[in-house]
């Protein structure tokens, strides 16, 4: 999966060709020595724009998760676990209002409002996705806050930050690390839907969902517009769901 990953990252150095640049003379051509996956209607090498599409559609799926994650975290973590019961229960309240909207709903309205573009397509996901992490780490925090080890260090003069960011997130990263890794894939099917239906990166710049926009009218005459970018998607969302897996099974201490 590593390489996976940083075989997309690494798309500028090993793209043969601009996933921009266009040759109407050699449009919808089949698998070649020179064009490896094809040409697309425009003549754009299909090959170089999964790339770019791959390094796209990650680095939009890392920053979603990052930023509703550190967020999410934030606040289940150091607001609601270690707040007074009544901010506790008003954040309670917001978890649940936010989780309550379906969260493809409130995004496609966001986007709707604000326009089309990676950046709304991010901010949207956002909104709705932090609320996720925000009850999970919550629901744990929870759990370990009156575990004894955290009385002995409240006995011990320990101050609440300290307790938090020296025993307790120690001991809740490892099941959030699972969430996230397994919401990655999620995330970017969630981005490429976005693009395929018109509403989140917009043509020409390569991101698989828009990839397949744009060749959604060749489904017949060239299928390969098609199938590659959508095999892309397929296997990076195993891969990390074999990976969040792979985690589960390896924390899980009662194995």
């Amino acid at each position: 999966a590593a390489l996976w990953i940083a075989f997309f990252l690494c798309a500028p150095y090993i793209a043969p060709f601009d996933p921009e640049t266009t040759n109407i003379s050699d449009r919808l051509q089949d698998i070649s020595s020179t064009h490896l996956l094809g040409t697309d209607q425009l003549g754009r090498d299909v090959w170089s724009r999964i790339l770019y599409g791959g390094k796209a559609s990650l680095g939009i799926a890392f920053t979603i998760i990052g930023i509703s994650g550190a967020i999410g975290i934030a606040i289940g973590g150091l607001v609601a676990g270690f707040s007074t019961p009544s901010i506790d229960r008003w954040l309670s309240r917001l978890i649940d209002l936010v989780l309550g909207f379906p969260n493809m709903v409130i995004a496609i309205a966001f986007i709707g409002i604000m326009g089309p573009s990676i950046t709304n397509v991010i901010i949207s996901l956002c909104i709705t996705k932090w609320a996720e992490y925000a009850r999970i780490t919550r629901g744990l925090v929870q759990i370990e806050r009156h575990a004894e080890y955290i009385t002995f260090a409240r006995m011990s003069g320990a101050s609440n930050l300290r307790i938090l960011s020296r025993y307790i997130l120690p001991n809740v990263l490892p099941p959030l690390l699972i969430v996230i890794i397994q919401h990655l894939g999620e995330t970017i099917i969630l981005v490429a839907s976005f693009s395929l239906i018109g509403i989140g990166v917009q043509p020409p710049d390569p991101e698989w969902g828009a990839i397949l926009l744009s060749s959604r009218d060749f489904l017949q005459t060239a299928p390969w517009l098609l199938i590659y970018p959508g095999f892309a998607i397929f296997i990076t969302v195993v891969l990390f769901n074999y990976i969040g897996d792979a985690l589960r099974d390896a924390l899980d201490v009662s194995r």
